[in-house]
């Protein structure tokens, strides 16, 4: 039997053909010039799909990294204001030490209270630090507010809170961008422990040259704390032999109640107190040296000192007279807060450095796998320049083949028949 095709339909044929080869050349070229084997979800559905996995990978590592170098940038400017503390605390203890020098003219001791004014004024201003962009470094949370303000007394208050701002550098990690200011500035530890001296001159105070020093003063249970009041005289005490000797006694006042009289102090232990009268009391110890007979001293709970505070009671001492115990002993205390607020601010330095190191290690693994996630997405999607050029020249002579067949084709008839 003999088939008969019709003309439109042979002539049908070849030109999809034709089309079609023209076609996967046009694609080819498309591949060679983007330099891609996966343009579209039809080039490669199975690839399509991981590769669009591998993208949506990729642009979360940059917004990850994108957070790190923010995160960076704050802690940094951070860094510099504590190490700037730092130095700044430092520079107030040698003014200090130099005012305690009983030999200094007022005319020095006034040039030493304008400096320490200088001084207290530069930590204000690092204290209120902002970043790039313009946030307050030390305010916690309220990074729009001004983290501290002097008030008409003088005294230094904060206006942020207890909050830390957190950046999230990987999908479960977060680090701290801030520290609040009270954590810095106004919770320093008390170097003493738990209780703060206060002196105070003459009657129920310090006696004309007296060296009286607080080493520590602590209390097992703080929360029941109450002012303390010690007081010191050197006695004769006898002995069997008939000989007398010097013994220095303390009376201990607790919360206004007499708890102790005329005990004998032991320079080693110091004073160790327990209300014997109530069962699971709290424990108190103290101890002094440089004891002069006749001194007094108030210890008030406080667990925390203001570092504001303790340069305030500096400047307000600096032209007290040379003679004054008190003001000598306060210019001391305020050498031991400022020994403390420099011990503090560097363990707070510490800590940022610490969260420096993990943001660098964590931007470290960004970049390992962001390099891994390039390479499977390359293999995925781009071209093989080789294969695409060996395919592009067979693709190029398969064309001009169907081209010659179909220039050949169109011109038959009936007639070439006949």
């Amino acid at each position: 039997m003999i088939n008969r095709v019709s003309t439109a339909s042979q002539y049908q044929n070849l030109t999809s053909n034709l089309m079609r080869k023209q076609g996967e050349l046009n694609q080819t070229n498309g591949q060679l010039s983007s330099g891609k084997r996966v343009e579209t979800a039809g080039d490669d559905p199975v690839s399509s799909v991981t590769i669009q996995n591998y993208r949506q990978q990729l642009t979360q590592i940059d917004q990850y990294n994108s957070a790190i170098t923010l995160a960076n940038n704050r802690l940094q400017t951070m860094e510099t204001a504590i190490a700037g503390v730092e130095d700044n605390l430092g520079a107030t203890k040698q003014k200090v030490l130099g005012m305690i020098n009983g030999a200094m003219a007022s005319n020095d001791r006034t040039a030493f209270k304008d400096e320490l004014i200088s001084l207290r004024d530069g930590l204000l201003e690092l204290a209120n630090s902002r970043d790039e962009a313009g946030n307050y470094v030390f305010a916690g949370s309220q990074s729009d507010t001004k983290p501290f303000m002097e008030a008409t007394d003088g005294s230094m208050g904060y206006h942020g809170d207890s909050q830390s701002r957190y950046a999230q550098i990987d999908k479960s990690v977060n680090v701290k961008t801030s520290l609040p200011g009270d954590q810095l500035f106004t919770d320093v530890p008390n170097s003493y422990g738990d209780y703060r001296p206060v002196f105070s001159d003459g009657a129920g105070g310090l006696t004309d040259g007296s060296k009286l020093h607080l080493l520590s003063a602590t209390t097992s249970d703080f929360s029941s704390a109450e002012a303390i009041e010690v007081s010191f005289n050197e006695v004769d005490v006898a002995a069997a032999d008939g000989t007398t000797t010097k013994e220095m006694q303390y009376n201990l006042t607790v919360g206004g109640k007499v708890v102790a009289a005329n005990q004998a102090y032991d320079s080693e232990q110091g004073i160790v107190y327990k209300d014997p009268a109530v069962a699971d009391s709290a424990t108190l110890n103290l101890k002094f040296d440089g004891i002069s007979s006749g001194d007094s001293i108030t210890l008030k709970p406080a667990q925390t000192i203001n570092i504001f505070d303790s340069i305030q009671d500096a400047i307000d001492n600096a032209e007290r007279p040379t003679s004054s115990p008190a003001a000598e002993a306060n210019l001391q205390r305020v050498i031991d807060d400022l020994d403390s607020g420099f011990v503090h601010m560097n363990q707070q330095r510490s800590e940022v450095g610490t969260i420096m190191q993990q943001v660098d290690r964590q931007l470290e693994q960004h970049l390992d796998f962001e390099l891994t996630l390039n390479q499977a997405q390359s293999g995925l999607e781009d071209l093989d320049y080789s294969k695409a050029i060996m395919d592009m020249n067979q693709q190029m002579m398969a064309l001009q083949a169907s081209q010659q067949a179909f220039g050949q084709t169109k011109q038959l008839s009936l007639f070439n028949y006949i």
